[in-house]
Parts: C-alpha cells; structure tokens; sequence
C-alpha cells in the first residue's frame, strides 16, 4: 500500500520548489512570454497591468539570492525587448554569479551608482528611458503605495517596461 504522499510523487506531483517557482510565475512578478498580435484597445497602463512589483525576503543574503534567482532567471530568458537591468544588486551578484544561476548574462545590464547618488532617482531614468523590459532594483520603499512605489509605478509605465524592486529585509543585516 502506497501512502498518501508517496502515491502524489508516483503519479507525478510537483515537489515543493516546483510549486513556489510556479506561484511566482504565475503572479504579476514574470513578463508575459509573447505579446498578442492582435492590437488592444487604448488604455492606460495602470488600467490593464501594474508595472510594479515588490519582493521582501528575509534571511541569510545567500539564502535571499537562492530564493531569487530563478525570479531573474525567467526574466533573463524572457521573449522581450530589451534588457534585464539590475540597478545595485548586492556585492555578490556579479557576472560569474549570473552564470553559475543559470540566468542569460547577455541579456543582463548590471548598473551600479556612484557613492552619493540618489538610487531612486536613478532607478526612475532607467524605468523611463524604456531600453529594459525590467529593471530589478534593490530600494528601502515605503510599500505599495507609498510615494517612491508612485514614482517607480510612473516611471515604468513612461517607459513601457516594468519595475520590480527588491526588499532584502533582515538580509542586509546580516
């Protein structure tokens, strides 16, 4: 007699993994793989997808980077104009990083500001120049709906690209 969870893994049941990468892709974090063909009808951005997103992790900073990597991995190899743009990742994401995870480096742009400029302000140039179909971003925000979110939420839907910032809470920390 099989039991319960040996008779789901028998028959082919996602393991635990599978299910969280495929409850993020399925969420409003992963870019749609092709556009339709068909036109749409004019409306705002705002009206039929948000172009913002936020993640909090919590943990050890390597933990937080396993967690992620695959979020940066689709977005690496999606079917979209543009690059992926990670503005001020943490020291350890570094080209090597990117390829040891298993994302696509050629499609990646790594931007890290000079001591003293303001990341927010920078994050929104990139959003509004549109040369990336997301730039991930590693920014304190105040939420959802706080006043940086707003900025990044209009900054992105200028551009026509999406914004995905970061929150590594206890990670910096430690």
């Amino acid at each position: 007699m099989l039991y319960s969870h040996d008779h789901q893994r028998s028959i082919g049941a996602p393991v635990q993994p599978e299910l969280f990468h495929n409850a993020l892709m399925a969420s409003r974090y992963a870019m749609p793989a092709k556009r339709s063909s068909r036109p749409r009808p004019a409306t705002p951005a705002r009206e039929t997808e948000d172009t913002f997103s936020e993640i909090r992790l919590n943990g050890a900073p390597r933990q937080c980077l396993q967690w992620l990597a695959p979020v940066l991995r689709d977005l690496s190899q999606a079917d979209a104009p543009g690059w992926l743009t990670l503005l001020d990742p943490p020291e350890t994401v570094s080209h090597q990083w990117l390829r040891n995870a298993g994302l696509n480096p050629e499609r990646i742009l790594i931007v890290r500001g000079k001591p003293g400029m303001n990341s927010l302000d920078l994050c929104c140039e990139l959003l509004r120049l549109g040369c990336s179909h997301t730039v991930v971003s590693w920014l304190a925000t105040d939420g959802q709906q706080g006043l940086a979110s707003q900025q990044l939420r209009a900054a992105a839907a200028t551009g026509k690209c999406q914004s995905l910032n970061v929150c590594l809470d206890s990670c910096l920390a430690a």
